[in-house]
């Protein structure tokens, strides 16, 4: 039987994935139409002091007491890079957790953290690439020259890390998590390597565009490009990317930006992040990410339909 490594240098063979993910090239494209309302808050109206975080509980490895984030520029870009870091973080601890060889009443702790990997982590952090690629990197690009850190080619690079371990995740998942010691070494060891890998790749991100930003465009240029991106994620990638943006948020974050943050939400928005997306977080997502560390089975719960025939909650 092929390798996870192998299989995922077949799948690119066969051009089902040609150096992205597949479901990167199957993603649809967003509506001409757009929405009827905005995906994301208005950054613009958040209150940002001298000091909106605390920088002691953020993953950055740039910013820091020495160096706070001060304004848009910084904060826009930390928002998204610090709930990457905190679900990489949780991921690292539970891969260690692992069960080397899982035993009859083990299986579900291997089979459940696949399925969040390949459902959540793995759709997350591949939107995020593709969006900068795509959409922000190129709007950078519109008025100023960007320094060649290779910022594309390490994107590409990590995708195809992450689709090893993607592999991996779907053979555990195929097995029904019996059989799968070579798959589990695979995530003990790999895993540990992406979330460095991606911290690095992170803290160039972060040491390079906030200047960019400030010299060259506006923080209303900037959420505009930013509703763009939210926009073609659409409701499917908010509901996967907004409770782990706020559930970090609520750590690096002081409280009183946290809660203007909230409130600039959209109001439907905010409705279903605080009704569905965040309890479903809760009780869901994050029981599959944390299975390997638990000691009895997740109930995995939903929250209940509201009885409306086209629920957004229920649709997605």
């Amino acid at each position: 039987m092929a390798t996870p490594e192998e299989q995922a240098v077949a799948v690119d063979e066969t051009g089902n994935v040609n150096g992205r993910s597949a479901s990167m090239r199957m993603r649809p494209q967003p509506s001409k139409s757009g929405s009827v309302f905005g995906l994301g808050p208005r950054l613009s109206s958040v209150r940002i002091d001298k000091s909106p975080t605390n920088v002691d509980k953020l993953y950055s490895q740039v910013f820091n007491s020495e160096n706070p984030p001060m304004d848009w520029a910084d904060i826009g870009l930390l928002i998204p890079h610090e709930a990457i870091c905190h679900e990489m973080t949780m991921m690292v601890q539970s891969a260690n957790a692992l069960p080397d060889s899982p035993s009859d009443n083990e299986y579900w702790k291997a089979i459940l953290f696949s399925k969040w990997y390949i459902d959540y982590l793995f759709v997350m952090i591949d939107e995020h690439h593709y969006n900068e690629e795509k959409i922000y990197f190129p709007w950078i690009k519109s008025k100023t020259e960007y320094p060649e850190k290779k910022f594309s080619k390490d994107h590409e690079t990590l995708v195809a890390e992450m689709h090893v371990m993607k592999v991996a995740c779907e053979t555990i998942c195929k097995k029904g998590g019996k059989g799968c010691e070579k798959e589990i070494a695979l995530l003990k060891t790999r895993i540990p390597t992406f979330e460095k890998d991606m911290r690095e790749h992170l803290k160039e991100e972060e040491s390079t565009v906030p200047k960019l930003l400030r010299d060259n465009f506006t923080q209303e240029e900037e959420e505009a490009t930013v509703e763009k991106i939210l926009q073609a994620g659409g409701l499917v990638m908010a509901k996967k990317f907004l409770p782990s943006v706020l559930t970090a948020m609520q750590k690096w974050a002081k409280d009183e930006f946290y809660e203007d943050f909230c409130g600039a939400m959209p109001p439907p928005i905010k409705h279903l992040t605080f009704k569905y997306y965040l309890p479903d977080y809760e009780n869901v997502v994050v029981q599959m990410r944390d299975a390997p560390t638990l000691e009895k089975k997740p109930k995995l719960k939903k929250v209940g339909c509201c009885g409306i025939p086209f629920c957004f909650p229920c649709v997605l």
